[in-house]
């Protein structure tokens, strides 16, 4: 890829996915669908990206089972395409929030399992926990003014994503 900004963007979403312990064409498509603002095909996934068809289905079935993606179809075509959800964001902030929820509670049921004459060992793991609790929380919030913050702007209520329904 070149040296313009969007061939950075999108080379940069894949270093970043990597480094998150997730496939950079996956983060590269992510990019790529963001930067085109609609739907895409495989196959122009594959020209763009110079990645494989394969690599192309697999990542954007990754992507759209972590709920950031999502396929649709036209009528008459026998292609498939991805475009990524609205505010893909939410999806990235409230599956923080879910893994951070989850930490928590496995590590407090560890930690409440220490034999008695271990508890300076529990205390030590439940003040490590609270970072878990505590992260959580603050995601939370942040997703709660985030949503907050797009409402004000597009002048209704609560955009839809994972963490609210609409009895919110």
């Amino acid at each position: 890829m070149s040296e313009n900004p969007i061939n950075r963007f999108i080379e940069t979403m894949g270093m970043l996915s990597q480094g998150d312990g997730g496939t950079r064409i996956s983060g590269q498509i992510l990019a790529y669908l963001l930067t085109e603002g609609e739907p895409r095909t495989l196959q122009q996934m594959t020209t763009a990206l110079r990645i494989s068809k394969a690599s192309a289905s697999t990542n954007a079935r990754m992507l759209e089972l972590h709920g950031l993606v999502h396929r649709v179809s036209h009528l008459g075509s026998r292609q498939d395409a991805w475009e990524t959800v609205p505010d893909p964001h939410y999806q990235l902030l409230t599956r923080l929030i879910d893994r951070f929820r989850r930490n928590y509670l496995v590590i407090e049921d560890i930690a409440a399992s220490f034999p008695s004459d271990r508890a300076d060992a529990r205390e030590r793991v439940e003040n490590f926990n609270k970072f878990y609790s505590q992260s959580a929380d603050f995601f939370e919030e942040w997703l709660s003014h985030l949503s907050d913050e797009t409402a004000v702007q597009s002048g209704g209520g609560h955009p839809q994503h994972p963490s609210r329904t609409s009895e919110d």
